[in-house]
């Protein structure tokens, strides 16, 4: 009755009741030298780590190690070499108080537990011993919890009362492999070579080698990385008991084995392959030490399993091939939906390793795989892995390990701004390290190394900055702070081994420069007051350099005391208080335009410009920028060159008539004449026509003027908008330039304003946009073409019939066919044709300002 299914796994960490218990005094015992090595195996434990402080040895508990290869001449125990276990039975059994803690019987007779399989033996009475598979005799054999082979008594199955009893073993078949774990010997003068150009030496079902606990001690509350246990030998013990230290795993039974620790270190997770503990590459594969940093590194470079690398035979269970799958390819996905999908397809333990031969690794695009960097140049900062841009996702990704695997209060981060994260319960390593410091930025955070300092700022130099305003201008960290605080406070200036980062504006980056260095002996002024202070004078880029480069290192302008400005700053403020010279605003205008787009094109942020001028010399610099008000005292602008509008109107529709006609709205709108809704965004504006549900987010304030949309169309368009010389008025642009008419209502309260990110209401007069305006966008959203030009290539499409080939693609979207292909094919025929198409690069979100609309075709 040979094994047919097995349990998952036990992952936990803890010494499970079950096998560790020692074992019943009818055991005899057998002491040996450090650890027990099983002949099959030629691993070496050797020291990596001084030894760590511990509590008394004499008091620590130990395991029983009991003797698996006994001395030549003694008969007590057998072997896998020796069918005939003289033992007995009793010599296996489990107490009866851990007999209780079990799993039912199955209908084989046997328990099952953490991987492990116990069966009920008929003797004088019932007793439960552990049992293992023996190929040779195909049948069941007692064995202890520390023995990789089974040497107890053989077992044969009583059906009738669904018992085992001990019997007399019959050899069916026994293969030399099954006799004999065969190692592959090293012939090579050079093993290291010979280790890195061959197969994997260690053998997944080498015989382990278990630490003799009782000459050794460990800190049961270290939570290292990957697994390991360091065990230290006790005091006044001598080499004869074994090496001074071991490295070693923790195996389901709650046994030490010693393996050699890998390339990577125990207090931090791997570089390569951060879903894998050591532990769990040798638990699954049998592989410890250079093999596990070589099959990182080539599971890193190629994406795929090493070949040498094969699964032990004891892990040919779905329970721990899924683990690894997952691992693999499915770190993305939930759990239990992973492990579903996987049971669904009924393949064997066998399938699976096969197919684990096939799978590429998952690199996540929030975290991009990059080359280890390079050393850095003398006198640099230190380098750090890039830290991927989470502002857009409130999923942001961190240095390392996903910021939904953590917990944290904002309300809690210390003087120097660090936040602590705290891993949730119940995740292991694979998700990141128990603990982060990271500081806010914006939405999201970034994970920091910490400086070694307390976290009070009378401890550091120059203790009125925080950690988190030098890392703001800098992007230094940890060490590199500790080391720029000294050689500012030596130096009084800033290091030449730092540079500032790149801001989305360099107005940013000389206030911040400036909130910094203005105040270097007494506490930092907020951002908000450091634009306070320098609003009254109007200062552009240049000026604002200017001033930076005139700081003295007690952060007060040169020859100059407390808050008092140079001359030049309060000659050129007296200049600024007339707004009629339009020179003055000429370095300002590039500054504002980029400013306009970024907020226009994110839906959402604030002014560091406004904020940094007066108010009549902004309003006037608004004014020479291009914007205008209109009568509901909006501003607009007619020099945005197109929109995207979403309509399930067809081209035909729109074509037929020679315009697309506004609908009526109900309410009183933010533009001159009728508004008519569209998105700044062109992904936006595609992701709302591909929506199973209407438009109603969009234009919801919209009644449908004319023939309602029939109940079975499925397909929306997404339509470009030539707004060329027409009033726009952008919901963003009001937002932050125009707040106060925000928040005065209009008399009846129905003004209808674009409401969403990235939405603006084109002004539409009631004759709408000429069919050469409007331009169809194809679904890969790489092509445009005019909807005339579209209507006039289906004309030219014979049916062989008296229908006309426009009426009939039309029909088919109205019945609810998904027809956009064909759609997309006449705007291909119409750029083959000659035709004005318009050409957007793929893979690319397209704003309105992108646009750039070809020439019109000239004909005779």
């Amino acid at each position: 009755m040979a094994p047919q299914t097995k349990t998952s796994k036990g992952t936990s960490k803890n010494t499970p009741t079950l096998d560790r218990t020692p074992e019943t005094s009818l055991t005899q015992r057998h002491d040996f030298p450090g650890s027990i090595r099983f002949p099959e195996t030629d691993s070496v434990s050797r020291p990596t780590e001084a030894p760590a402080s511990h509590s008394s040895s004499d008091t620590l508990p130990a395991i029983q190690i009991q003797d698996l290869t006994h001395p030549a001449g003694d008969t007590e125990g057998g072997s896998p070499s020796n069918p005939h276990a003289s033992g007995s039975i009793r010599q296996y059994e489990l107490p009866t108080q851990l007999r209780t803690l079990l799993p039912a019987v199955n209908t084989e007779g046997l328990r099952v537990h953490r991987g492990r399989i116990y069966a009920e033996v008929q003797y004088t009475t019932t007793t439960t011993v552990m049992v293992a598979w023996d190929e040779g005799l195909g049948t069941y054999r007692a064995m202890r919890s520390q023995e990789a082979q089974p040497s107890g008594p053989v077992l044969q199955f009583d059906p009738e009362s669904n018992t085992w009893r001990v019997a007399e073993p019959r050899i069916i078949s026994q293969p030399l492999e099954s006799t004999v774990h065969r190692q592959a010997d090293n012939t090579d003068d050079n093993p290291a070579q010979h280790h890195l150009q061959g197969p994997a030496r260690t053998q997944p079902d080498a015989a382990p080698i278990y630490v003799d606990t009782q000459h050794y001690v460990w800190n049961e509350k270290a939570n290292n990385h990957h697994g390991y246990v360091v065990l230290h030998r006790k005091m006044r013990r001598t080499d004869e008991v074994g090496p001074p230290l071991h490295h070693a795993f923790m195996d389901e039974s709650g046994s030490f084995v010693s393996v050699e620790p890998s390339a990577s270190r125990i207090d931090q997770p791997a570089e390569l392959l951060t879903a894998w503990t050591d532990r769990d590459i040798w638990d699954l594969y049998g592989i410890q030490g250079a093999e596990i940093t070589r099959f990182r590194s080539e599971a890193h470079s190629t994406g795929k399993k090493p070949l040498w690398a094969t699964v032990r035979t004891q892990r040919m269970e779905n329970a721990y091939l899924f683990d690894e799958l997952y691992r693999w390819s499915g770190m993305d996905m939930d759990r239990d939906l992973f492990n579903s999908l996987l049971n669904h397809q009924n393949r064997t333990p066998a399938q699976w390793a096969e197919h684990l031969q096939s799978v590429t690794l998952h690199r996540s695009p929030s975290r991009p795989q990059t080359p280890l960097p390079s050393p850095p140049t003398p006198g640099s900062p230190s380098p750090r892995p890039s830290t991927p841009d989470t502002s857009g996702t409130a999923d942001a990704t961190l240095a390392y390990g996903d910021q939904r695997h953590y917990t944290w209060d904002l309300d809690k981060s210390n003087f120097h701004g660090y936040v602590e994260m705290q891993r949730k319960p119940g995740l292991n390593d694979n998700h990141g390290p128990l603990t982060q410091l990271a500081f806010r930025e914006g939405a999201s955070l970034i994970v920091v190394k910490a400086t070694d300092y307390p976290i009070y700022k009378e401890n550091v130099l120059r203790p009125f900055w925080r950690d988190i305003d030098i890392w703001n201008l800098y992007r230094i960290e940890g060490p590199d702070i500790v080391r720029f605080r000294r050689e500012v406070a030596l130096h009084q200036k800033p290091p030449a081994w730092v540079k500032q980062r790149e801001y989305p504006s360099q107005r940013e980056q000389l206030i911040d420069y400036l909130r910094l260095w203005t105040n270097p002996d007494s506490p930092l002024k907020t951002r908000e007051q450091i634009l306070a202070r320098f609003q009254p004078y109007n200062l552009s880029v240049q000026q604002l350099i200017r001033l930076c480069k005139e700081l003295s290192p007690t952060g007060q302008f040169k020859n100059l005391i407390n808050d008092e400005m140079p001359g030049w700053v309060k000659t050129y403020q007296e200049r600024t208080r007339l707004v009629t010279n339009e020179k003055l605003f000429e370095p300002f205008l590039p500054e504002i335009d980029a400013e306009i787009i970024q907020l226009r094109n994110q839906g959402e942020g604030t002014s560091l410009l406004k904020a940094s001028l007066t108010e009549p010399f902004f309003q006037e610099l608004l004014r020479l920028s291009g914007f205008k008000r209109n009568t509901h005292n909006y501003l607009y602008r007619t020099d945005i060159p197109a929109v995207f509008k979403v309509d399930d109107r067809t081209p035909f529709e729109i074509a037929r008539p020679g315009a697309m006609v506004p609908r009526v709205v109900s309410a009183v709108g933010a533009t001159s004449e009728t508004p008519v809704s569209a998105m700044f965004s062109l992904k936006t504006a595609m992701d709302f026509a591909n929506e199973t549900r209407g438009v109603t987010g969009i234009e919801a304030h919209q009644t449908t003027s004319g023939t309602s949309t029939p109940p079975a169309q499925r397909i929306r368009f997404c339509y470009l908008l030539d707004t060329r010389n027409v009033e726009v008025v952008a919901g963003q642009d009001n937002r932050v330039y125009n707040p106060t008419r925000l928040e005065r209502s209009s008399a009846d309260g129905k003004t209808w304003f674009p409401s969403m990110k990235m939405e603006g209401h084109v002004s539409m007069s009631s004759i709408g946009f000429t069919s050469r305006r409007v331009w169809l966008v194809n679904s890969g959203m790489t092509r445009a073409a005019t909807v005339e030009d579209i209507h006039l290539q289906a004309l030219t499409h014979a049916t062989g019939s008296d229908q006309n080939p426009a009426d009939v693609i039309e029909a088919r979207t109205r019945a609810g066919e998904l027809n956009r292909d064909e759609y997309d094919g006449l705007i291909d025929e119409v750029a083959n044709g000659g035709k004005r198409v318009i050409e957007l690069p793929a893979g690319q979100d397209i704003f309105s300002d992108d646009i750039v609309f070809p020439p019109e075709t000239i004909t005779l």
